[in-house]
């Protein structure tokens, strides 16, 4: 996919293109290169359609993972966008654009959904549907991206034996349970500072932790708080970290 994504990012340079679109093997994932031949952050993709997508007067629901940036709503809301946010299983974000009033769902891997068209993920459906959003905006796609907020969602893995998920996911519940708490997915902590969640992996002996804040700063530092936590807790050992966090 790399290799793919060079020869594009190659050949809109060689031939002036406006915009070059990579496709996944699967044909469900799209991957954009503005005008001056630089790939386009996945995420950045996403929050490009959502403004996109409001800019020509949609109107409904867009769906989007709990992992993603909460600059989506900075977007969406002010177009009378309402946002619903799913579990992060792929599966979820499919189940969750066939309700009643979802014009849009998408997440930060390259996936988007146009239910009104096909209720699935479809690489050529997202690059017609991009191609047409922006046939009345006469501006170049790095103009628009520049213009959008940035995100400075981290995400790390910490490897998890399968028998100490259950535990970790436990012992986080009840270190965390005077905080204000998202548990769509996994156990999402908000605070002034911005969010932090983290998500045991279905998969592989993993959990997943995603941070945001207002910078990289403060993403690093929300990561590394709840990090702490959950080294603890597979350990077993009690930390001033962990008594600050859930503090």
């Amino acid at each position: 996919m790399r290799e793919s994504i060079g020869q594009a990012k190659r050949l809109v340079n060689a031939i002036g293109a406006e915009l070059g679109a990579v496709f996944d093997r699967a044909g469900e994932r799209l991957f954009v290169v503005d005008e001056h031949g630089r790939e386009i952050a996945a995420e950045q993709t996403l929050l490009l359609f959502l403004h996109l997508i409001g800019k020509a007067g949609w109107a409904g629901k867009v769906a989007v993972p709990v992992t993603v940036t909460r600059r989506v709503e900075e977007i969406a809301q002010p177009f009378g966008l309402e946002v619903i946010r799913t579990p992060a299983a792929p599966a979820e974000l499919s189940k969750a654009a066939i309700a009643d009033g979802i014009v849009f769902a998408g997440a930060a891997g390259g996936v988007y959904i146009f239910p009104n068209f096909l209720p699935a993920y479809d690489a050529v459906t997202s690059l017609c549907t991009l191609l047409e959003l922006l046939a009345g905006i006469e501006r170049p796609v790095s103009e628009l991206v520049s213009e959008l907020p940035v995100s400075h969602v981290v995400h790390r893995q910490i490897a998890c034996p399968w028998a100490l998920k259950g535990l970790v996911m436990r012992v986080l519940a009840e270190r965390l349970k005077d905080r204000e708490l998202d548990l769509t997915d996994g156990i999402k902590v908000l605070d002034e500072r911005g969010w932090v969640e983290v998500l045991p992996d279905p998969d592989e002996p993993l959990v997943h932790i995603y941070a945001e804040g207002e910078n990289a700063d403060v993403s690093a530092e929300l990561e590394a708080e709840l990090h702490a936590l959950v080294d603890e807790a597979m350990s077993g050992q009690e930390s001033e970290v962990g008594a600050q966090i859930s503090s």
